[in-house]
């Protein structure tokens, strides 16, 4: 296990609030290998999941985006959780984050947004935005303790349901808004 995480894992910075997920977990960016996987949390996560056709075109064509798995450190072939973003300048516009629900309020989420976050500095991203369900109170906490605040609402946003979207951000200190 050790030599195989260690050339692709992403060492960073851990808060102590989720310490003890690292004990379990692993993150490495995205490969083509994680997709169906990662389309698999889609499908137990969301209502309109994404297509294995449009990771692939993300991670294959689109130069702003940085996609990040959790592995299990007992499976390291098992992705547990994911997250994106779009590095627009100095930004990161957030476009998915999805943990298995076996993994879920075990901090994996947490964590995985922890570790993204230093990624997304250590490339220059000062600011980070996203759009959450109005009614997922659950990752509205979970944004709201990383630091991001709501600012904004779009109607309607989500198709399934019409639900509007709270857009979210955060600000290193002294990024402009």
């Amino acid at each position: 296990m050790g030599s195989e995480t260690s050339g692709t894992a992403i060492e960073l910075q851990q808060n102590l609030q989720s310490s003890d997920i690292a004990k379990r977990v692993f993150v490495c960016p995205m490969e083509l290998k994680h997709i169906a996987q990662v389309c698999l949390l889609e499908q137990l996560c969301f209502s309109s999941p994404w297509t294995e056709r449009m990771f692939t075109e993300e991670l294959e064509k689109n130069p702003l985006c940085r996609y990040l798995v959790l592995l299990d450190r007992q499976n390291p072939a098992e992705v547990v959780a994911y997250a994106g973003y779009w590095k627009v300048f100095d930004e990161g516009h957030i476009t998915n984050v999805a943990v298995h629900p076996q993994w879920q309020r075990q901090k994996a989420g947490t964590y995985l947004m922890e570790q993204m976050m230093c990624f997304a500095k250590a490339e220059g991203v000062r600011s980070m935005t996203l759009e959450v369900r109005q009614s997922n109170q659950i990752a509205r906490r979970l944004y709201e303790k990383l630091g991001f605040r709501a600012e904004g609402i779009r109607k309607k946003y989500y198709e399934d349901n019409q639900e509007d979207a709270v857009i979210m951000w955060y600000r290193e200190e002294g990024a402009q808004a």
